[in-house]
């Protein structure tokens, strides 16, 4: 009998421990006004075409993308440690198949076949036109193929600030987060440490 409400004990213990920070906790949150005809979803998702939140207030040095394309996916929140070479921000941008690299290639030996024919008044410069729209629609028809590359924070330190969210288009060298370099001293204690 002892035994088991020494195990009882034990667990009520570890359940208020837990529940405890959670009952402590505020309970509502405000949520930011929508505007009209937006419906919150959710998360951070809005329906309705409402514009992405604002960006952050970014203070510190700047975070830049070396390529141009679409957020995929964002790595961090704001005041987040990050160390030299995390990574912060995955972009998606297409690359050219094989496919249309050979097109591509036609196109431009067809495209001289017709000024060739063309200059020399030939009856045959029809059929090289015709013959060079139907390889422009087929390289218009062919899709992309998907590439990812990766922004990393340049140092350790901590993020300051956020302008990017998924979905969102990047151009090249633009800013898609904020840092201070340098990290504080770690405060947190080692559960060996505690008596």
């Amino acid at each position: 009998m002892k035994k088991i409400l020494g195990v009882l004990l034990i667990v009520l213990v570890a359940l208020s421990s837990w529940e405890l920070p959670l009952w402590l906790a505020p309970t509502a949150t405000p949520t930011p006004p929508l505007s009209a005809g937006a419906v919150a979803l959710p998360g951070r998702f809005v329906a309705a075409g409402v514009s992405a939140p604002p960006a952050e207030k970014a203070t510190g040095r700047s975070i830049q993308t070396a390529r141009a394309g679409r957020v995929w996916e964002v790595y961090f929140t704001v005041g987040q440690r990050v160390r030299k070479g995390q990574v912060l921000v995955k972009l998606a941008h297409s690359l050219q198949t094989v496919e249309q690299q050979h097109l591509q290639a036609q196109i431009k030996q067809q495209q001289a076949l017709c000024l060739q024919l063309a200059a020399t008044a030939s009856a045959d410069v029809a059929a090289a036109r015709t013959k060079l729209q139907e390889l422009q629609q087929k390289l218009a028809n062919t899709s992309p193929a998907l590439a990812f590359e990766y922004v990393t924070a340049p140092e350790d330190g901590f993020v300051t600030g956020r302008s990017v969210t998924p979905g969102d288009y990047v151009a090249l060298a633009q800013s898609v987060a904020s840092f201070v370099t340098g990290m504080p001293a770690d405060t947190t204690l080692l559960l060996s440490s505690v008596e």
